[in-house]
């Protein structure tokens, strides 16, 4: 049924699971606003989607969108994702919006996406950097929002995450809606500069006080 559609968008209905349909040469899908959970154990993914919108639904992993090679665009604003995980399947993704979930970590095991250029992640429960900084495996990547995020409240100004971010990778062209500018760059090479320092005082306080502590003892 349908060889032919290209362009699909039930959004806005009362669907309880997605369906397992098959449109070979659909392109375009939305099913947002529909408070959808699952996917039919049926669904087998589609060869040729390249925007993919499940806005406002209550889908809990990125896994269950298996099988979308092709996909560049993922809306998934307004869902139940707790982690970032499960995007294997979608290796030519390029932009993924993620607003407003509640995610709190970035799984380590993470596959770094070749394409992946921009992630929106405003709204959700991102609180350390360690997790953060786990999306810098992605290679292309250069434009992140992580907008009231609990990570944004453990630093002690904007300026300072910045640097922090432009010191693990200097790539990123656009953070939390502002253009990286040189003055940032500068910035961050002072910052990491800073950081280095501060952990060669300690590693060497820490030196002195175990041969201190040797002395003590022999």
């Amino acid at each position: 049924m349908f060889p032919n559609l290209k362009w699909l968008d039930v959004s806005s209905n009362k669907i309880a699971e997605m369906p397992a349909f098959k449109l070979p040469k659909l392109e375009y899908l939305d099913i947002s606003n529909n408070n959808l959970e699952k996917v039919n154990d049926g669904w087998q993914g589609h060869a040729n989607v390249k925007v993919f919108k499940t806005v406002q639904n209550k889908f809990k992993s990125l896994s269950q969108f298996k099988a979308m090679p092709k996909l560049e665009i993922l809306y998934a604003a307004n869902n139940q994702f707790t982690a970032l995980s499960g995007w294997d399947g979608m290796t030519a993704l390029k932009r993924l919006h993620l607003r407003r979930n509640k995610i709190e970590k970035v799984d380590e095991e993470l596959v770094p996406l070749e394409a992946l250029e921009y992630i929106n992640l405003r709204a959700n429960k991102l609180a350390g950097m360690d997790q953060f900084e786990r999306l810098f495996k992605n290679p292309a990547i250069k434009d992140i929002s992580v907008l009231n995020n609990p990570i944004e409240s453990n630093v002690s100004s904007f300026n300072v995450i910045v640097a922090e971010v432009l010191a693990k990778n200097p790539k990123i062209k656009r953070f939390c809606k502002q253009d990286i500018t040189e003055s940032n760059l500068l910035e961050a090479v002072y910052f990491k500069q800073f950081k280095w320092t501060k952990s060669e005082e300690e590693r060497k306080r820490k030196l002195a006080e175990e041969k201190a502590k040797e002395a003590a003892e022999a």
